[in-house]
């Protein structure tokens, strides 16, 4: 009989491990994202959503038809807005703003931030998920 595999520390020890790194692997890649095209904008805010580990922002934008469609693009975490002096009541909604984005590479309408900015003038860039999520779009493409 095999002592090492009887022993329930070890099995404690793997079942922790496993809970420390799943959301690691549970977080998503950016190559989803044309990093290499940057579309902008007038936006109407419709929701903010600020969560970990990306918000997003929910807009009313004018399609290429000329009617009002609704767009979610994923942005940085709440610390990188944070950082930028932002707070979750300087979205509004109803404000309106320019949007700039990297489209979905799928053709859908919706993206990765590029930046935000709001009817006071205010700028917010997404300094971490633009650039962790071009990095990571072209290391992809160059695995290709």
């Amino acid at each position: 009989m095999n002592r090492r595999a009887l022993r329930p520390e070890r099995f404690v020890w793997s079942m922790l491990a496993m809970a420390i790194t799943a959301p690691v692997w549970a977080h998503h890649s950016a190559v989803g994202y044309d990093f290499s095209k940057t579309l902008t904008a007038e936006a109407t805010l419709k929701e903010f959503r600020w969560v970990s580990p990306h918000s997003s922002v929910v807009v009313v934008i004018k399609g290429p038809n000329g009617e009002a469609e609704e767009m979610t693009v994923t942005s940085a975490t709440p610390a990188v807005f944070s950082k930028q002096g932002f707070t979750p009541r300087d979205f509004q909604v109803g404000d309106k703003m320019e949007i700039s984005w990297h489209p979905a590479k799928s053709g859908h309408l919706g993206g990765a931030l590029a930046s935000m900015k709001l009817p006071n003038g205010r700028e917010f860039k997404d300094v971490e998920f633009g650039t962790a999520g071009a990095l990571a779009a072209q290391q992809a493409d160059s695995v290709k």
